[in-house]
């Protein structure tokens, strides 16, 4: 059986007094969309950041397809995230760039491609996107949902084996929403990408997960399918899952 692409084992993680996760562990399979669902502040966002490695766990480990994060140094560390694409939640894009200029940044920092080839792959990540046009455009000229695309493209540009994306429906219509899922949905097909996604969006989570984890006061009280997580024997998720149903 192939590694995980992602397994936490037993992960525990404080700031200063407050335990925010608390003994965490689960998996997951290579290619498939994982949503990490919970209540604000019950530590979705501190696990992506674990992922990548921008946070240290106290106890416990944390394995990238089958290396152990916390055992790498920075060089080590660095490879591992060019495999790793980052969605955040306010696209992050750099204003002081153009659009295209932002999809081009991974590129010109981590490849020895031509400007002429990386400008290229740039177009056709917009255009992938549905940006087409947009290269030479601020990023201060886009809607909420074009700086989405935009970041995803950038996102895509080192053809991440793993994605990681912080609130992919957070400030857009349910149109714009549900356009964005599609495409996360389509580069997980297309490109054989695993998706670790959180999300408070119910209707999103329900269009993107293959698997769900719910995490409730550093603990992760219930992981499976949609279907799984409906007929859990826990109330709280139940509940989260029917009051969110309409956005």
């Amino acid at each position: 059986m192939p590694d995980p692409a992602v397994a936490f084992d037993a992960v525990s993680k404080s700031f200063g007094s407050k335990e925010v996760l608390k003994n965490v562990t689960f998996s997951i399979a290579a290619g498939t969309a994982f949503v990490l669902l919970g209540r604000s502040g019950s530590g979705k966002s501190v696990m992506l950041k674990i992922i990548c490695g921008l946070l240290k766990v106290d106890s416990g480990s944390v394995a990238v397809h089958g290396n152990e994060i916390t055992k790498l140094d920075s060089q080590q560390l660095a490879e591992t995230r060019r495999h790793m694409g980052f969605l955040f939640q306010s696209a992050a894009l750099f204003d002081s760039l153009s659009v295209g200029e932002n999809v081009a940044f991974p590129l010109r920092r981590n490849t020895r491609k031509t400007d002429a080839e990386i400008r290229e792959q740039a177009k056709d990540l917009l255009q992938k996107v549905g940006l087409d046009g947009e290269y030479d455009h601020a990023p201060s000229q886009l809607s909420g949902g074009m700086r989405k695309r935009a970041g995803l493209a950038r996102a895509l540009a080192m053809e991440p084996s793993i994605l990681l994306i912080d609130e992919p429906s957070a400030g857009l219509d349910p149109i714009t929403s549900t356009e964005i899922d599609q495409l996360l949905v389509d580069i997980k097909t297309k490109h054989h990408a695993t998706l670790v996604v959180v999300t408070h969006n119910i209707p999103s989570a329900r269009r993107i997960a293959d698997q769900m984890a719910f995490l409730e006061d550093g603990h992760l009280v219930a992981q499976g399918t949609l279907k799984e997580l409906e007929q859990n024997e826990n109330q709280l998720v139940r509940d989260f899952l029917k009051s969110q149903q309409a956005g």
